[in-house]
């Protein structure tokens, strides 16, 4: 696991510490973001969560859900469609990978163990197992 890995989970720990643990995540999290260029919110539980390339300009949306064992490329954005309804953001299962550039947007669900080509963007529920590639994302195997 590369150091970026390590400082994006020891975020998350620290996110659930007292008030001078959250203090110092603040600290931590501007910090990533200046020199990594990428959004990953203190808050989200992302355990096991993998960033390949030291996850160069990643955006994740606070209210995602990622599950463990998930593989992120550089330059993925996961987020809402609209800025009014924040809250309805994707549900990633786990063992997923996640290829560079791809965007995950809106309240979609996305399966186990799924693969998410490289500038896929997915506006659609994906089923565990499948394979989706292209603009909009669909499903080219199962």
């Amino acid at each position: 696991m590369n150091r970026f890995n390590h400082l994006i989970q020891k975020q998350s720990i620290l996110y659930r510490g007292g008030v001078i643990s959250k203090i110092l995540c603040k600290i931590l999290n501007r910090c990533i973001r200046w020199y990594y260029h990428c959004d990953i919110p203190y808050s989200l539980n992302i355990r096991n969560v993998y960033f390949c390339h030291k996850g160069f300009g990643v955006v994740i949306n606070p209210n995602a859900y990622i599950g463990e064992g998930t593989y992120i490329q550089h330059g993925v954005t996961i987020g809402s469609r609209d800025d009014t309804n924040n809250i309805k953001a994707p549900n990633i299962g786990k063992k997923c990978y996640i290829g560079a550039k791809a965007t995950i947007i809106g309240d979609v669900r996305i399966g186990n163990n799924v693969k998410i080509g490289a500038g896929a963007v997915v506006i659609s529920d994906i089923p565990d197992g499948a394979t989706a590639v292209g603009v909009p994302a669909k499903i080219i195997s199962k």
